[in-house]
């Protein structure tokens, strides 16, 4: 008998099943091993921003659409959930839900300059859409409360069940979490997610094929939009408070950093970019002040000696000459 080798791809793709099953049991174990309350703290909040990562790199990385802004669609389903759940007293189960469709209805339409302009241009609009977001945000202090921010935001109520802010909280987002990234890799390799794919690679030859490139973008736009969205309501009942700080430019480009850090096209690639840049500055606090300067420098890094990331699949230089 004659054994088959692993190929590369194989390689690749046991580790990656291993390194999942690896990542779970952590995130997992952390609540449960008497830590130091900062492990908790920063595991959940990487867990928060975990779908907001994982949507850049829906955008970036699998339709090849550079934009950055992802922190104005944060914000929107960050306010959306606040809103509906202080001055409505709604459950978790609609605030949430209308986070994510609220976010990624607009996020359809801040992506349909997508279907006209690419590479740095569209970066540039995505990113002034983000400065639109946050001077409503400060006008509109009715909604939003203005530079003062929503205050009072409760806890999570899933169907009338409070979960407090301890491990019923965390398992909760951890399991809110992990269904979003089963599905996004649901999406990412179907047939739809190929076709963007496609659209991405060589939009030319796949208008050539019948490929109608259009609908894909906004979709996928509206999709990534959608994810940051749950982060947003995610974070508004883990800080019980929603303030524009947490949504301006700087915030976008970290979300960016780890897509692109942790590797574009793949979504265990946003993954690890969120542990990067989320986990890890948490944990060393002295290194605190010098995230963005170390996340730079990694990118820097990173784009002479792996463009595509730590696991990705997706040159940005490639979008970047679109």
């Amino acid at each position: 008998m004659s054994s088959q080798r692993v190929g590369p791809q194989n390689r690749v793709e046991i580790t990656l099943v291993v390194g999942w099953i690896v990542g779970l049991g952590i995130i997992t174990a952390i609540p449960l091993l008497g830590l130091r309350p900062i492990w908790s703290a920063a595991a959940l909040l990487t867990l928060i921003y975990i779908p907001a990562a994982v949507g850049q790199n829906l955008i970036v990385g699998n339709a090849g659409l550079l934009a950055m802004g992802q922190a104005a669609f944060v914000g929107v389903g960050a306010y959306t959930s606040a809103v509906l759940a202080t001055r409505y007293n709604l459950d978790s189960a609609i605030t949430i839900p209308a986070a994510m469709l609220m976010s990624g209805i607009v996020g359809a339409l801040v992506g349909f300059p997508a279907l006209r302009i690419n590479g740095d241009y569209l970066f540039i609009v995505s990113l002034g859409f983000n400065l639109i977001v946050l001077d409503l945000i400060l006008q509109w202090t009715d909604v939003t409360g203005g530079a003062t921010g929503l205050t009072g935001v409760p806890t999570m109520q899933f169907f009338g069940a409070d979960l407090g802010v301890g491990r019923p909280f965390y398992f909760a987002v951890f399991g809110l979490v992990l269904l979003a990234l089963l599905i996004t890799q649901a999406i990412a390799s179907s047939r739809f997610g190929q076709t963007m794919e496609a659209i991405r690679d060589d939009e030319v030859a796949a208008v050539s094929v019948g490929i109608k490139p259009a609908a894909p973008k906004i979709y996928f736009f509206a999709i990534g939009s959608a994810l940051a969205g749950l982060s947003g309501a995610l974070l508004s009942y883990d800080l019980g408070y929603v303030g524009f700080k947490s949504f301006d430019v700087t915030a976008s480009l970290l979300i960016f950093q780890m897509a692109v850090i942790g590797g574009l096209g793949r979504i265990s690639g946003a993954v690890v970019g969120a542990f990067i840049i989320v986990l890890l500055p948490e944990l060393l606090r002295p290194l605190q002040d010098y995230r963005q300067m170390l996340a730079g420098l990694l990118i820097v890094i990173l784009m002479a000696v792996r463009p595509e990331g730590l696991l990705g699949k997706t040159k940005i230089t490639n979008l970047i000459k679109k």
